[in-house]
């Protein structure tokens, strides 16, 4: 059976009301912030890998609108890199962004090098650290094609395994490690401080008609623009994703209304259509996966998110902590560090949620984490997995 386009959307669409079906009615889902598409799009990829292989039924996807879905989602990254943010959020900012760069190449590197030891392609310690851990499912199954053609056999499928892993990982070792720093050194939330620390969701306060439009018309041009500009970038023989261009003219334009309005985007706009196209192209993507790939790559998938969770931690208790301020905000950050290094900013604002919630408010956490977390670091690690992709293949 093949699906059409418009056929293949729509199965995407009941894709991700079946996730949130599942996350609803399963606590342990819900408890460690899996994604919606991701939990329904593997389930829905298991069942018809079960399907196929009885040879009782298959389904052909038409990924037209795929690309279309993961362009618009990086184009909305890039234009959060706002380097009037980074200004604003002062030194623990910049210190911590720093530190996270030294976290990212160091997850890079002990990647690369495990992958060696074990005679495999370099590429698949990228694969397995930088693309699904920092980056995620979303980043994952964007790089995947690009791995696989670089000869990473199941990269897709590897990495969207892997950031599933790092996702639990990521809250199972976040909180336990900041509680400990909290109890060890008997930290205390400052007093008088405020936050809500549940709100970490934009309020949108915007007409809805207009201005939803206004800003898809808006993300439209920068995709045009980007995929002209990665077009030209490849034709000089330089290998860069499709989407690389869109998060350049994204993050100019940006930088350039933060210096003069003239078109007055509202950022919160942006992000939640770029929400919007990666929850379709995760669902798409995923539930079209070849999950019998993932056989020959059980054991180092574990190897690899062992030695990564190590790293990680072991950077959040010691060099995150103390860049932070050695004090409770700063085992808040840490907290939060873990979840987006091992998974997702949604698994950092629940790790620090949930210690807020107990310990006392963080606020300086609460704008520290998601500027480096969500705006910054995709948009610097995307660069550097593009490096290694033409470096290493």
């Amino acid at each position: 059976m093949e699906l059409t386009a418009l056929q293949t959307l729509a199965f995407s669409a009941l894709v991700v009301y079946f996730g949130r079906f599942l996350k609803k009615k399963i606590h342990f889902i819900e408890k460690y912030n899996l994604p919606s598409p991701v939990i329904g799009g593997f389930v829905v990829a298991l069942v018809l890998a079960i399907l196929k292989s009885h040879g009782l039924f298959e389904i052909r996807f038409t990924k037209t609108f795929e690309e279309t879905l993961m362009i618009a989602f990086f184009a909305s990254i890039g234009y959060s890199a706002s380097l009037k943010l980074l200004k604003e959020g002062g030194r623990t900012v910049v210190f911590f962004l720093a530190l996270t760069v030294g976290g990212l190449i160091l997850q890079i590197l002990a990647g690369i090098g495990a992958a060696k030891a074990m005679g495999l392609h370099p590429l698949m310690g990228v694969l397995t650290g930088a693309v699904s851990l920092t980056g995620g499912p979303g980043t994952s199954l964007a790089f995947g094609p690009l791995f696989e053609a670089a000869g990473v056999q199941g990269a897709s499928a590897i990495g969207l395994t892997t950031a599933m892993g790092g996702i639990l990982l990521g809250g199972l070792v976040g909180t336990p490690l900041a509680t400990h720093l909290i109890n060890k050194r008997r930290l205390k939330a400052s007093l008088g401080s405020e936050v809500d620390a549940s709100s970490d969701a934009p309020v949108i306060q915007a007409r809805i008609g207009s201005d939803l439009l206004y800003h898809f018309l808006a993300i439209a041009l920068i995709m045009g623009f980007g995929t002209t500009l990665s077009s030209w970038i490849n034709s000089l023989g330089i290998t860069l994703p499709i989407y690389i261009g869109s998060m350049l003219i994204a993050a100019l334009f940006r930088n350039i209304e933060d210096i003069k309005p003239v078109f007055k985007i509202k950022a919160e706009w942006i992000e939640e259509i770029g929400a919007v196209s990666l929850t379709l192209f995760i669902a798409t993507a995923i539930m079209s996966l070849k999950l019998d790939e993932l056989r020959h790559a059980a054991l180092p998938i574990l190897i690899f998110l062992t030695l990564q969770v190590v790293l990680v931690a072991l950077t959040a208790i010691g060099p995150a902590f103390w860049v932070a301020g050695k004090d409770y905000e700063g085992a808040i950050i840490s907290a939060g560090y873990v979840g987006f290094m091992m998974g997702t900013s949604a698994n950092a604002m629940a790790n620090m949620s949930s210690l807020a919630h107990k310990y006392g408010p963080a606020p300086k956490a609460f704008l520290v984490v998601p500027l480096v977390g969500s705006c910054f670091i995709d948009f610097i690690n995307a660069a550097l997995i593009t490096f290694c992709i033409n470096y290493l293949s």
